[in-house]
């Protein structure tokens, strides 16, 4: 409930306030070059404000002038007199050097865009009125600092981890996030400071009563000798006038950074002082945090938040228009549907693939109904539900499923449910997909339910991983649907391959076979990137991880599924014939630069591998291979017979699950090997996974003993740093 509350007041603030925060955004950026303009013209000499005293200057200004009305410092620490002088061009206000009285410059006219934007900036030119509206706006936008950080807190497990990594997976949502705990300090110090500065101008306050003192001495003494002047250095100072005349209650008026001061022209005591309150003081120092007045380093820290602040806007709006336009049309209702999809998602992209998917069964002809897993309900006619969420924070569920257990423990269906369900997640998280493995546990329990498969987790939003969970689906309950491509349609231009070579064993329990492509063109490709297949007439492609062999080709490996369309397919190519197809670039499953590599596949995960240890390189690669019995292996014996002559397999395990004697899975061999395993991770080396994803599962599983039992990182923080990589399905 606090979350949902944090992000409908974030997204209430920030409607409500959009167009004044708008204007107050662009006319901050213009107003904060203000300082920096300012700094580069100033003809200040910082270190003379910093060490030459009042007691200094004010005898000199009296005999250098006719008459001196006033000294003041400015926030660049600049001096200014307003003098009658000896020569005309020594008359007025004018800037000095404050240990030569050397005039430097004239007084520049006040910049007239600077006064009229910082007249919109703080009072939309409706005199108060506008600074009420203006005020109202500040103040919200620290409410909205506050509100977009507490829903980071949240989303990050705890005020100790808001500064971990956050998995990319749109721009929008990412950066809002990532600039957002990065200015969150700033926006608060400005938006606050904004405020004071507002209810400074509603509720002004005067200095303290003025404090009078009875002068001790009538001896006239000169001003160099004055202890209050000896006392203050010039960059104290804002103000000094000077009398007016020699009469004696005609006195020195000294304006410092926290005091007001009379001071008898002839005696040099201090006759009234007044000081300041605290909330001035604390007005003066929001005046400077605010507009960055003589500090021009933090004044382009606050144009940078201003263009920040236009750039939250930007992404704000994408991020709600995506949660609002991902919202599903449901043709049929609950009561009639034959095909129930329950969705769990926090921020839209899960029920992207929930729209997919219902989208596709219309098409196909089916009655389905869509809607949040909080809405749960008696379904009637429902013969299929299927169940697709992600998981929020430590494990739990998105705010739209939080109350889905609950109430399928208070609802009876009438009739039983075949229920799939999928997950998506990150595995940089600790708890990765945690809510959609609850929600199989219970729904498995319940005879209400029939689950024919585990739950398909999937990392990073991967649209192959869903493809493929939603084939395998279609496969058990004999659905006829298709998905539409990743990208909605094939891309216009495809390329040509022609078929080098081909191999098939059958090792008695599946038919796999290698193609081996050459590319009829300049196609640039590296093993572990992936080859988009789709079968004449087939608008959805399917994904083939590539090795890429010495000679240029792309080697395939592929088991044949018995109701597979895309692999009959392939199947059916020989040798000389040509196939349509395109390459995806897979940045995410490329072998790293640095570091020995752990290459761990069962089945035809094989194939990159195959590629990478043709690369030469100085990186030892160790091989833990998996597969059903010897004959698994014959497709791939020559090359790896090949590879083992040039020394670029360091070692090389296998391991047969259907041997009698000696039956063994991947992650077997992950544990028995583990003082190898530790040392590759501890010496900067690499884990790259590759095949089923229930084998991905096991050898993390293994992966995620061993560093708790070697007290090393946790699991997540090496796939966090790419240190383990991952290309599964």
């Amino acid at each position: 409930m606090l979350t949902h509350f944090w992000r409908y007041s974030h997204l209430f603030l920030a409607v409500f306030s959009s167009i004044f925060l708008l204007i107050a955004s662009v006319t901050g950026i213009i107003l904060s070059t203000e300082p920096v303009a300012e700094h580069l013209n100033s003809p200040s000499d910082k270190l003379a404000a910093d060490t030459i005293n009042l007691a200094q200057l004010v005898p000199h200004l009296k005999e250098e002038y006719i008459e001196v009305f006033s000294l003041s410092v400015d926030r660049e620490k600049a001096v200014r007199i307003d003098v009658i002088g000896f020569e005309e061009n020594k008359d007025g206000e004018f800037y000095i050097h404050p240990s030569t009285l050397e005039k430097l410059a004239d007084i520049p006219p006040k910049n007239e865009l600077y006064t009229w934007v910082t007249t919109l900036h703080r009072s939309l030119f409706l005199h108060n009125t506008g600074r009420i509206l203006m005020g109202i706006t500040i103040f919200l936008l620290f409410l909205m600092a506050a509100s977009g950080i507490a829903l980071v807190i949240k989303r990050t497990n705890g005020l100790r981890h808001i500064f971990t990594w956050i998995k990319k997976q749109s721009n929008a949502q990412y950066y809002h996030t990532l600039l957002g705990r990065l200015t969150f300090i700033p926006i608060a110090i400005m938006s606050l400071s904004g405020t004071i500065l507002f209810l400074n101008t509603q509720f002004e306050t005067s200095l303290n009563p003025e404090i009078e003192y009875t002068a001790l001495q009538k001896e006239t003494i000169n001003p160099a000798s004055f202890p209050i002047f000896q006392e203050t250095i010039l960059s104290e100072v804002i103000k000094l006038e000077f009398p007016f005349s020699e009469d004696e209650e005609d006195y020195y008026h000294l304006e410092l950074l926290e005091q007001k001061l009379k001071i008898h022209q002839f005696t040099g005591e201090v006759v009234s002082e007044q000081n300041t309150t605290w909330i001035q003081n604390l007005t003066a120092l929001s005046m400077t945090l605010h507009t960055g007045k003589g500090q021009w380093v933090w004044s382009i820290v606050l144009g940078l938040i201003s263009i920040n602040l236009l750039y939250f806007m930007y992404s704000g709006t994408k991020i709600t228009w995506k949660r609002l336009s991902s919202k599903t049309r449901n043709k049929v209702g609950p009561e009639v549907a034959e095909f129930i999809i329950l969705v769990g998602s926090e921020n839209g992209s899960t029920r992207k693939f929930a729209n997919i998917l219902h989208n596709a069964l219309l098409k196909s002809g089916k009655s389905v109904f869509t809607t949040d897993m909080n809405y749960y309900q008696v379904f009637p006619k429902a013969k299929h539900l299927i169940i697709m969420t992600s998981t929020y924070g430590d494990g739990e569920a998105p705010f739209k499923a939080r109350n889905f257990l609950s109430k399928v423990n208070e609802l009876k269906q009438l009739n039983t449910l075949e229920t799939h369900v999928i997950g998506f997640g990150s595995m940089i998280y600790p708890k990765f997909c945690q809510f959609a493995i609850d929600v199989y546990e219970m729904l498995n329990q319940n005879k209400e339910f029939i689950l024919k498969a585990l739950p398909t987790l999937i990392d990073g939003r991967s649209y192959i991983s869903f493809g493929l969970s939603i084939e395998e689906w279609k496969k058990r309950h004999s659905i006829d649907l298709e998905l539409p491509n990743e990208d909605q349609k094939r891309p216009a231009i495809l390329s040509t391959f022609k078929v080098e070579q081909k191999q098939l064993v059958d090792d008695g329990y599946v038919l796999t076979f290698t193609l081996e492509l050459s590319p009829q063109g300049n196609i640039n490709f590296q093993s572990g990137d992936l080859l988009a297949v789709a079968p004449p007439g087939d608008d959805l492609a399917r994904y083939y991880s590539i090795g890429k062999t010495e000679g240029g080709n792309i080697l395939l490996s592929i088991k044949k599924h018995d109701l597979g369309e895309c692999s009959s397919y392939l199947l059916a190519q020989e040798v000389g014939d040509d196939l349509s197809a395109y390459v995806k670039e897979n940045k995410s499953f490329h072998l790293p630069k640095k570091g020995d590599v752990l290459m761990i596949a069962n089945g035809t995960g094989i194939a990159p591998f195959l590629g990478m240890t043709s690369m030469y390189s100085k990186q030892k690669k160790t091989f833990f291979l998996g597969g059903r019995n010897p004959l698994s292996f014959k497709l791939y014996h020559k090359i790896i017979q090949q590879n083992k002559s040039t020394d670029l397999f360091n070692t090389l395990h296998f391991a047969l699950s259907k041997e009698k004697d000696n039956n063994r899975y991947v992650q077997d061999l992950v544990n028995e090997n583990k003082e190898e395993v530790v040392h590759l991770l501890q010496n900067k080396g690499s884990i790259m996974i590759c095949g089923s994803i229930k084998m991905r599962d096991g050898v993390l599983e293994e992966l995620k003993n061993i560093l708790e039992e070697e007290k090393m990182e946790p699991l997540e923080k090496f796939i966090e740093k790419g240190r383990i990589l991952m290309d599964c399905y």
